[in-house]
């Protein structure tokens, strides 16, 4: 009573949870890259009073770091994908369910 029937990812598996807030966070770090560009460069005109030069500069240079954050990011989800040791260990992690069902 009251027991939720929640889907347990298998061993090696992500949960959808964990790959939906790795995407937000994701998005999260470009946004504020180029949110703190155009805050940088606001403040710098105010205090230059190159008015709207340094905006364009900070926003320009937001826009180039969250790109440059969101490769990193998919560089990173490329490298678990496919790296074999981790499919060993899932694997084995299976193995050892198994056996444990077995008993």
């Amino acid at each position: 009573m009251g027991e939720s029937e929640e889907e347990v990812p298998s061993a090696g598996e992500t949960p959808d949870s964990a790959v939906m807030m790795g995407d937000w966070s994701a998005a999260g770090g470009f946004f504020s890259s180029i949110l703190s560009g155009l805050l940088i460069g606001l403040a710098a005109d105010f205090f230059l009073g190159t008015e709207p030069w340094l905006v364009i500069v900070g926003v320009v240079a937001g826009f180039v770091i969250g790109f440059w954050r969101m490769i990193a990011f998919s560089d990173r989800i490329l490298e678990q994908a496919s790296n074999p040791r981790l499919r060993r260990i899932a694997k084995m992690r299976r193995e050892l369910e198994d056996e444990d069902d077995d008993t």
